[in-house]
């Protein structure tokens, strides 16, 4: 029997454990709940989504699931959607299906089922009967990947589930799984072996005892993928799944064989349909492989090779068939073909659109009416091709890396997969962002980026492989910052041109060509200024104390003081220099000889997304110029306190890690130059659990801090960082979203109120906004407003009532919006507040309205406010007018009766009531804030941008806040860029003690 369980009743449990070991510094419920994430999208682009299926009855009504961003389903053809998987244990999605017999009836199959190497595992399958309203676990957790779900026509009970299994290992708990019963139990109706599960199978539509299935053996491998082997197979069974056979012989390919997908003909069921990654056959003249599509027009007894191109086939590899015509077909790959013939010749069937194709839904009553789904999103056309609408409304966006700018407001950017960098700003002043409030950078695959402090028209970005560069957004200058690379990829191409396909001897003088060849390449690459490597995802930063320094990682790290002009090495090849790891990743031995194990399997797959041996991560102290970090992407964690002149290795020393593991986030405290946090990610050798460690003697030695972090789903972190206000405030981002810790890691809990489960890639803190900004794999960027975090001491916790030090407040002009079409189509993200936002914490709701005065420096009261009465954090906003009407605050009501409230008053420890700061400290323009009854004071007036209405107008409130000590001012001028004072007054150094 298989227990059932909402989502409602799974995600408290799944943090049961967290909760019962928490210390006191733990935030309660209402607080927790108090803490929104807001979108900002972009939405001009869906990310990679693997399945698209309708409803046959309402063709209007459509499901798509995303790689790592959920399920999503649309009632009017695409003009608005719903999230239904947000608060889901996992968010990689596979196959999703509609029980032909009830439509309400949807099977999710989690686990995305393209093997690429930032796949996400899944848990199991999951099921709904209210058309996703909401979703009950039907087991098979343990299958990590799901290629295809097929349910009886007439029995919903029915099911056929190919599971394919781990991607990075061998597990038994791969197959094909059948269930009578609703999923209640299985039984697992084909077992191949602990390396080859099912990837797809398909039902005779004349008879559902008749199904097709394929089996897939494949393994990746931080540095390789293999695809193919003895365990890959075509099947058919008559009874049910009773009895399987295997499908040979008949012009179906003898070779080993890898990923396969299967159609049959609705029309025509005796029309089946293989895409087949097939080996050559070794020693035969010319030599090629035997992809391609297969056709049978005998129900598989005999075949005919149609065509020779299959690409990509772990990542693609997928064939549709028209409803109504079975000599119609579509092949989704980098781009979209289809064929009038039975695959005999093709034509371009998506022209202008993106690329990277996955998954297909064609209407069979109208197949004129068909959605294709991508890297890019979804697209939707009612020609049969002629013309496509995208409908890319929501944000499913998949981030690597993010970065932050200092305009008011600031603006965003960050890479994005197969959707190059984008950026965008984090609020608008009353509105909403919109999908015009984005624009791209560049194409390819988008991955880090970063935004000089003093010149937001300079933005540095790349796409995989090292190609760095820097844009001017004001000229649209662009310049390319790569360091000068040496690959053995050059010269192994060259060699392999003279030797040919080894069918005749090499003469003298080739064989002479060829040493020249080798020596050339080897003295080029010991040059110790060249990068010999770059990984897929290549770091770069720019420096905190100085912006036109840009360091970057290849097989060394790079420096330069020209904004990426002119790098130099600074360091030796950090890596493990994986001489097999370099080899399979490349195609090419040290010597430049092509290698039989290159990687790919049967199909070489040579993108560098297996590029290895290489940095993968650097991050600088704030605190201490030169005091540099890198990490590997095989375990190095090097340190140099000389800014390279010299390094010492603080790797191999953390306590029940694996010493080659991936290194993904490396964070120096901002206020001991002593103290470092690491983060590290096994996910690749199949191992999901959480790595974070702590230092504070300069990597000697390192403590666990993973804590209470959730084990029981995949939890692998991917970043770590500390919050620049509050040393003791840690964030990480794992595969299931967000936490923090009040402790420096000793407890955490989720930020997870109303943030998706998604993969959380990096995050990044604005220190003058205090916003931590998330760039998520699947649900694009999220911003949290962390100001409240960043106080919250014991005593705050303990209170019954706090109020909280306000926020930089912003009055300012922005950007027109560009034009949009109107009506329901476009989307609209929170803009964030406009004014001076006010927070303070109940322990518990109240009955009273809660009343907030602003009075300025004289004594008067500016503006009446009437804030929420709710237990944890409430939010009331000024906007920033004097007069006596009351400004309703977010979630705030009307005038009410007179309560409890907050006051916003001169100080009055001084008779002009300008105040005196902290050791007696002059603070200009000092405004307090006190719950009444005098429970409590804030600084205001310190934290407001320019143009904030104080006592005498924007003029008066510049002036004063240009006097304010430097660590106040915010910003320099209004929509420009200012880099504010970054790390501490001159002094000693808490690390070291030694003077600065």
């Amino acid at each position: 029997m298989r227990t059932r369980v909402s989502f409602s009743r799974l995600l408290p449990a799944l943090f049961l454990g967290l909760a019962a070991t928490l210390s006191a510094q733990t935030p309660d419920s209402a607080t927790l709940a108090s803490l929104k994430w807001r979108s900002i999208g972009p939405v001009n682009m869906a990310g990679r989504s693997t399945d698209v299926e309708g409803d046959p009855r309402n063709p209007k009504v459509f499901y798509v699931s995303g790689a790592a961003g959920g399920i999503w389903k649309t009632v009017n053809a695409g003009t608005t959607w719903t999230p239904l998987w947000d608060h889901a244990p996992i968010a990689s999605m596979g196959d999703i299906v509609l029980a032909p017999s009830d439509p309400k009836i949807i099977w999710a199959g989690t686990g995305e089922q393209n093997s690429r190497n930032s796949v996400s595992p899944g848990y199991g399958v999951y099921k709904s009967v209210d058309g996703g309203t909401t979703w009950q676990s039907m087991g098979l957790e343990k299958t990590q990947h799901i290629g295809r779900i097929v349910v009886h026509p007439t029995n919903p009970n029915i099911v056929y589930v190919a599971a394919l299994g781990a991607q990075w290992a061998s597990n038994p708990e791969r197959g094909l799984y059948k269930t009578v019963d609703g999923g209640k139990t299985w039984t697992l109706s084909k077992f191949i072996s602990d390396k080859a599960g099912f990837v797809d199978i398909v039902m005779d539509p004349r008879d559902p005892n008749t199904l097709y299935a394929a089996s897939w053996e494949r393994v990746r491998k931080p540095a390789y993928l293999k695809s193919g082997g003895p365990g890959s197979a075509l099947w058919k069974t008559t009874d049910g799944g009773a009895s399987w056979h295997e499908i040979k012989g008949g012009g179906f390919p003898e070779t080993p064989k890898g990923r396969m997908n299967i159609q049959v003909a609705r029309s025509n069921p005796n029309i089946v349909y293989v895409m087949v990654e097939a080996d050559s056959i070794r020693g035969k003249k010319p030599q090629r492989l035997l992809s391609g599509l297969y056709r049978s027009t005998d129900a598989g007894r005999t075949w005919k090779w149609m065509s020779t191109i299959d690409n990509r086939p772990f990542y693609f590899s997928q064939i549709r068939v028209d409803p109504k015509n079975p000599d119609r077909i579509y092949r989704l790959a980098v781009d979209m073909q289809f064929s009038d013939d039975g695959g005999h010749s093709w034509r371009l069937g998506m022209l202008g659109q993106h690329e990277d194709y996955h998954g297909m839904w064609i209407d069979p009553d109208d197949p004129e009416h068909f959605v294709i789904v991508g890297d890019a999103g979804i697209f939707q056309t009612w020609d049969r091709g002629g013309n496509y609408d995208a409908l890319n409304n929501m944000a499913m966006g998949q981030f690597y890396g993010v970065s932050y700018d200092f305009q008011v407001p600031y603006r965003v950017c960050g890479g994005l997969q197969d959707n190059g960098s984008s950026c965008g700003w984090s609020r608008r002043r009353n509105g909403q962002l919109q999908m015009t409030d984005w624009f791209a950078l560049f194409a390819a695959d988008g991955l880090q980026t970063a935004q000089d402090p003093n010149d937001p028209n300079i933005v540095y970005y790349e796409s995989q492989g090292g190609n760095m560069a820097r844009k001017n957004l004001a000229t649209g200058v662009t310049t390319n910052i790569k360091a000068r690379t040496v690959s053995v990829n050059t010269y192994g191409a060259q060699i392999q041109q003279i030797r040919g396909d080894g069918s005749t001897a090499l003469t003298a003088e080739q064989e002479k060509q060829i040493a020249d060849i080798r020596a050339k390449m080897k003295k080029a690459m010991s040059d110790p200024n060249v990068a010999t490597r770059w990984n897929w995802n290549t770091p770069f930063i720019l420096s905190k104390h100085d912006p036109n320094v840009l360091y970057s990682g290849a097989d060394k790290m790079f420096k330069s003081v020209k904004k990426g002009d002119a790098p130099y090495a600074i360091s030796p090849d950090f890596s493990g220099n994986n001489l097999d790891w370099i080899r399979v990743a490349s195609g090419f031995d040290e010597n430049g000889n092509a290698a039989p194990d290159a990687s790919g399997g049967i199909t070489r797959d040579a993108t560098g997304a297996e590029e290895n041996a290489t940095i993968v991560v650097i991050n600088e102290s704030s605190i201490r110029p030169g005091l540099l970090f890198a990490g590997t992407d095989d375990g190095k964690v090097e340190m140099t306190r000389n800014d390279g002149g010299s390094w010492e290795n603080l790797g191999g020393k953390f306590p029940g890690a694996p010493a080659v593991i991936h290194v993904s986030s490396i964070e120096p405290s901002h206020v001991d130059s002593a103290t470092v946090y690491v983060a590290l990610d096994n996910h690749r050798e199949n191992d999901f659990k959480p790595y974070l460690y702590a230092s504070n003697d300069w990597g000697k030695t390192w403590r666990s801090i993973a804590s209470n972090l959730p084990t029981t789903r995949p939890g692998s972190v991917y970043v770590v960082r500390e919050d620049p206000v509050n040393s003791n405030l840690l964030y990480c981002g794992t595969e299931i979203g967000a936490f923090a810790s009040l402790n420096k890691g000793g407890s955490w809990f989720p930020l997870a109120e109303n943030l998706p489960t998604v993969p959380v890639y990096d995050l990044q803190i604005h220190p003058r906004d205090h916003e931590l900004i998330a760039g998520t794999h699947g649900r694009a960027i999220q911003i949290l407003e962390v100001a409240p975090l960043q106080q919250m001491k014991p005593n705050v916790l303990a209170a019954s009532a706090y109020l909280f030090e306000p926020t930089v407040a912003f009055s300012y002009a922005q950007m027109i919006q560009g034009s949009e079409p109107r009506a329901q189509r476009p989307w609209k993200g929170e803009g964030g507040p406009s004014g001076a936002e006010i927070q303070y914490r109940l322990a518990s709701a109240v009955t009273s309205p809660v009343r907030v005065m602003v009075v300025n420096a004289a004594g008067d009261t500016v503006a009446r406010l009437t804030g929420p009465q709710n237990a944890g954090i409430n939010r009331v906003t000024w906007n920033l007018a004097i007069g006596g009407a009351d400004f309703a605050g977010r979630g705030g009501g009307g005038r009410g009766r007179r309560g409890p409230g907050l006051r916003l008053c001169p100080d009055p420890a001084r008779p002009d009531g300008r105040g005196a700061g902290e050791g007696g400290r002059h603070r200009p323009g000092r405004l307090l804030a006190q719950f009444r009854g005098g429970a409590r004071r804030a600084l205001l007036s310190d934290r407001l941008a320019e143009g904030a209405v104080l006592r005498d107008g924007p003029a008066r409130a510049l002036r004063l806040l240009r006097q304010a000590p430097r660590g106040l001012r915010p910003l320099r001028q209004a929509g420009g860029g200012h880099q504010p004072g970054r790390g501490r007054p001159a002094g000693r150094d808490p690390g070291t003690g030694a003077d600065q």
